[in-house]
């Protein structure tokens, strides 16, 4: 069944395809609620209907709290209910087992950005990550507090070892390519490139470790580039050569120049590039930092680009495999928390049964509850009231008031200074600076993968594209889940899109707030045109048909996504130290959690930031005043 034809739920454009009309409905209620969230398709994320309220109130909306009486009392209010929110109520609750607690969320479904995507595929249930990918390094980057919640809940990393297949994509014979398109190249070209996941698997956002070996497989391959012999030279250049451009200067010197200076300054200025090598480079920092060369630094770039080889700057410390992902990535946390939280949410206790366990969404708020999560309620204003606080949050409406001796604010920091009363001055203009940046995560259930196999390749990047990569799934089995063993079987493929403004002089947060408005401003049809035209045109030759092979569609849309990390090119490091201790400062009884508040966009961090914000609130309660030093 062609993919065009729609089927307007709720006023949400859902792509009918080969997946069943009573699948597709099994995902909502009797009431048009929904029912199974993951499973629904079409446009995700922050979906329509989920920012409306929140974006009111920036825009000048006033709530009067002192309107409408006091409706329900807890001890404790968390606002967010993505990893960090979950995980300051797990906390509080290991302090303070007797405390009731509410969890408020905007979104129809928990996690934040760890977000589960689920299709059904002639019957067989597939899973993709909507957000937050992978437990990244947890050996090395993980705190005892992060690693101890984990372990908590039931997550034992080294089952990941074997969970991952490592060398699925070589056995299969597949690697890395580089489309090119004709409205740019002349021609649509797709070059197939050295390996980048590797025997042992790295980080696709990774640039590849070189060798002669790969050197040479470099060079062979950007022969094969529609683009002038002078810009395959430079990228060639690039890519393999062992030249310090920045010879007879100490570490610390070179890096004080890689600071602030932009990546394509660095390559323009000491590699010569010309425009048609900067255009090939432009989207290649969006997976990690979700801006073009322009806005981010030299230094802060490498490890995504080639051209440090010869600085000989020094690693900070070795990376650990990329490989401790669940299939429908970091969600799987958030549901072992809800699950943990919730009693009689969802069946099972380990990290495989996570990822069948079907939760019941009505349980979630049931009265009476010591943890309660309610969802599809934006808050909208919060106070401190005496020895309380209070909340103010809309749902189906109608504003409704809380109260509770404490609140953790987990929500988007830079929403703060427009909900929370008394702010001061300075912190709001540091919780401001905190914007986050824009990318949309789109997951393609496909019936099979005979294309992907036919031609080589597993992960393609396009760099002149709509969706700067694209990839096949991580391979991980898990407990009673399956990921594809042959070409015949359906696999999620996965593509990115972020909205970047190269060549306007924008820095960093400029860049994000121009993507925010871009990525609103997109339907589901403009997405689903651009993934038709180029998995068509990509993976047509080895067979690809789109209405054939296609199965359904999710777009995980997140206008505010990572959180924001600083760079020194737009950041002095003074400076930013001072902005993080102020931004997270309790006002009153209330706390301030989310990676966001560790200013960086890491489930390890959300995780910290949250036993910090509850560590405050202890602190409070034993009458000692709270610090930032956590």
């Amino acid at each position: 069944m062609a993919i065009e034809r729609r089927d307007f739920l709720n006023g949400a454009a859902i792509a009918i395809t080969g997946i069943s009309v009573a699948a597709r409905a099994a995902a909502r209620g009797a009431d048009g609620a929904p029912a199974n969230p993951p499973a629904l398709e079409g446009l995700r994320g922050s979906a329509p209907g989920s920012f409306t309220v929140a974006h009111g109130v920036r825009d000048g909306k006033v709530y009067d709290l002192d309107s409408v009486p006091v409706a329900e009392a807890y001890d404790l209010i968390i606002v967010g209910g993505g990893i960090s929110g979950l995980s300051a109520a797990y906390f509080h609750r290991q302090l303070f087992p007797q405390d009731t607690i509410l969890i408020l969320d905007n979104h129809d479904d928990f996690g934040g950005h760890a977000r589960r995507n689920e299709f059904d595929v002639d019957g067989k249930t597939i899973l993709g990550y909507g957000g937050t990918q992978s437990i990244d390094s947890p050996r090395t980057r993980y705190s005892a507090v992060a690693s101890n919640l984990l372990r908590d809940l039931g997550i034992e990393i080294d089952k990941f070892a074997t969970a991952y297949d490592q060398g699925f994509y070589d056995r299969h014979g597949l690697g890395s390519a580089t489309f090119f398109k004709k409205e740019v190249y002349g021609v649509d070209r797709l070059v197939p490139g050295i390996r980048r996941r590797g025997g042992t698997v790295g980080d696709p956002d990774a640039q590849a470790a070189p060798d002669a070996q790969s050197d040479a497989a470099t060079r062979a391959m950007i022969d094969q580039f529609p683009m002038s012999d002078r810009a395959k030279a430079l990228i060639t250049e690039l890519e393999t050569s062992t030249r310090d451009p920045l010879a007879g200067k100490t570490v610390k010197e070179k890096r004080a120049i890689l600071d602030h200076i932009s990546y394509e300054q660095y390559i323009r200025q000491y590699w010569g590039a010309t425009d048609e090598v900067v255009a090939y480079y432009q989207q290649r920092l969006e997976g990690l930092w979700a801006v073009s060369i322009d806005a981010l630094s030299a230094s802060q770039s490498f490890g995504s680009v080639p051209g440090s080889r010869g600085l000989k700057l020094g690693r900070e410390h070795d990376e650990e495999p990329y490989i401790y992902h669940f299939p429908d990535g970091n969600a799987s946390i958030a549901r072992m928390l809800v699950r943990r939280l919730v009693p009689g949410s969802a069946p099972g206790n380990t990290m495989e049964d996570i990822l069948f366990a079907r939760f019941d969404y009505a349980a979630l708020d049931r009265p009476g509850a010591p943890v309660r999560l309610r969802l599809q309620s934006t808050a909208v204003k919060a106070r401190n009231a005496g020895a309380h606080t209070e909340v103010g949050y809309v749902r189906d409406g109608k504003l409704v008031r809380a109260r509770a001796r404490n609140t953790v604010l987990a929500c988007y920091n830079m929403m703060i200074p427009y909900i929370l009363d008394g702010v001061p001055a300075a912190q709001a203009a540091a919780l401001r600076m905190n914007v986050k940046a824009p990318l949309v995560y789109v997951n393609v259930a496909q019936r099979n993968w005979r294309a992907w196999a036919k031609l080589g390749i597993d992960n393609i990047r396009n760099p002149a594209g709509l969706f700067s990569s694209m990839m096949l799934d991580f391979p991980v089995s898990l407990g009673n889940y399956h990921f594809a063993r042959t070409p015949d079987d359906p696999i999620v493929a996965h593509l990115m899109f972020v909205p970047i403004s190269p060549g306007r002089g924008l820095d960093m947060r400029a860049q994000f707030r121009a993507g925010h408005a871009r990525i609103y401003a997109m339907s589901f049809g403009d997405f689903e045109r651009g993934i038709r035209d180029e998995m068509t045109r990509i993976l047509g030759p080895g067979g690809f048909d789109f209405d054939r092979d296609v199965a359904g569609i999710t777009v995980n849309r997140w206008p505010h996504g990572y959180a924001y990390t600083a760079d020194p090119l737009w950041d002095d490091p003074a400076v930013q130290a001072e902005r993080v201790r102020v931004a997270r400062l309790p006002v009153g009884g209330v706390t301030i959690a989310n990676s966001d508040a560790g200013w960086d966009a890491y489930t390890n961090v959300a995780i910290d930031e949250a036993h910090r914000a509850i560590g405050e609130i202890a602190a409070m309660r034993r009458g000692v005043a709270a610090t930032n030093a956590g």
